[in-house]
């Protein structure tokens, strides 16, 4: 039996995550997230395998603490568009979009999750507007627009034009 943990793994995901934000995929190393994490390789290695395993548990804990709504409605989709450009949300864009950006840069299994990740971003829209009969169509337009809005953030775009956007968005599609 291996040694106890001697780490908080939330904490060093955390840390993933802020590395991976700051630098991206592929220029992050192994090293830079041990030393992020403020731990030893060999601790980095028993805990998540690879860099790619670290990525993709990262990106889940992103993912997962974003605190945009889970429960499908119309109201969802307003209050997630909205939340995306709040000014005081940092840091700026998203590090799912980002990481989409990355695309070739990812291990087929992390492009995948990164895809299935996106997917259930359009499935969620799906499912708020499911009585239209351009529900799917009228998601994927969100999807876009949100995928947009995070870049144009990252890229210093002033809050008031992402908000200006998300609500034109919105008035397409009626909501």
């Amino acid at each position: 039996m291996g040694r106890p943990r001697d780490f908080d793994v939330d904490a060093a995901l955390d840390a993933a995550v802020e590395l991976f934000w700051r630098q991206g995929y592929e220029a992050t190393s192994v090293r830079g997230l041990a030393d992020a994490m403020g731990i030893q390789l060999g601790s980095f290695y028993a805990a998540f395998e690879s860099k790619d395993v670290c990525f993709r548990r990262a990106l889940a804990r992103y993912v997962a603490t974003q605190g945009l709504p889970t429960k499908p409605s119309p109201d969802a989709i307003r209050t997630w568009l909205l939340a995306i450009v709040d000014p005081s949300r940092q840091p700026r864009g998203c590090l799912l979009v980002a990481s989409a950006g990355e695309h070739p840069a990812l291990t087929p299994e992390s492009r995948a999750f990164v895809e299935r990740q996106l997917r259930a971003m359009q499935d969620f829209f799906t499912a708020c507007l499911h009585e239209r009969t351009s529900a799917r169509d009228d998601a994927a337009l969100l999807v876009s627009t949100v995928l947009g809005i995070h870049v144009m953030a990252r890229a210093g775009v002033a809050s008031t034009e992402l908000d200006r956007i998300a609500r034109r968005a919105l008035d397409v599609v009626a909501l």
